[in-house]
């Protein structure tokens, strides 16, 4: 039996499941390839309640945390509307393949058409072929604005802690 729900930070269980499984993701090598550091640990739970509108789901199967989905609300200018950016997307390996994508996703999808949401945004990895394939299985295309100006590209720049 599959479970979504959205995570409480103040249950101990959900902030277990959490740290437990975004460490997974970062360790995992379509992560950052490591655990997060300890300073991000110490912080992350915190720092995700103090944000209203950063949404984390939990995904259960068998009461064990099998997957995470941290979501951010986001706004679209030309459709003058919110949306929902699906920011991060974990599933523990032994959980592929089982469908618990799919639920997660048709639970994101209801809480961003609660919230009035757009569209549905997220990225992926280039190399992550498997997540772009379930992506494309659930409806979700290549960003484009017109026919013209091609395929949207997410780039970053680090900001420093202390700017020189």
């Amino acid at each position: 039996m599959i479970t979504i729900i959205r995570a409480d930070y103040q249950a101990a269980n959900h902030r277990a499941a959490i740290l437990t499984l975004i460490n997974d993701y970062a360790a995992d090598r379509m992560g950052q390839g490591k655990a997060l550091p300890d300073n991000v640990q110490c912080r992350l739970l915190d720092d995700l309640s103090n944000r209203s509108w950063v949404h984390v789901f939990l995904a259960y199967q068998n009461d064990a945390a099998v997957a995470i989905s941290v979501c951010v609300e986001g706004f679209s200018t030309f459709n003058s509307a919110p949306l929902l950016n699906i920011h991060d997307v974990y599933v523990r390996p032994e959980a592929r393949r089982q469908g618990i994508a799919k639920a997660l996703f048709a639970h994101i999808e209801a809480e961003a058409r609660a919230l009035g949401c757009c569209k549905l945004t997220l990225e992926v990895l280039e190399g992550n072929t498997p997540a772009q394939a379930a992506y494309r299985q659930l409806g979700f295309t290549p960003y484009t604005i017109n026919d013209t100006a091609g395929i949207a590209m997410f780039w970053q720049k680090h900001l420093p802690a202390d700017p020189v």
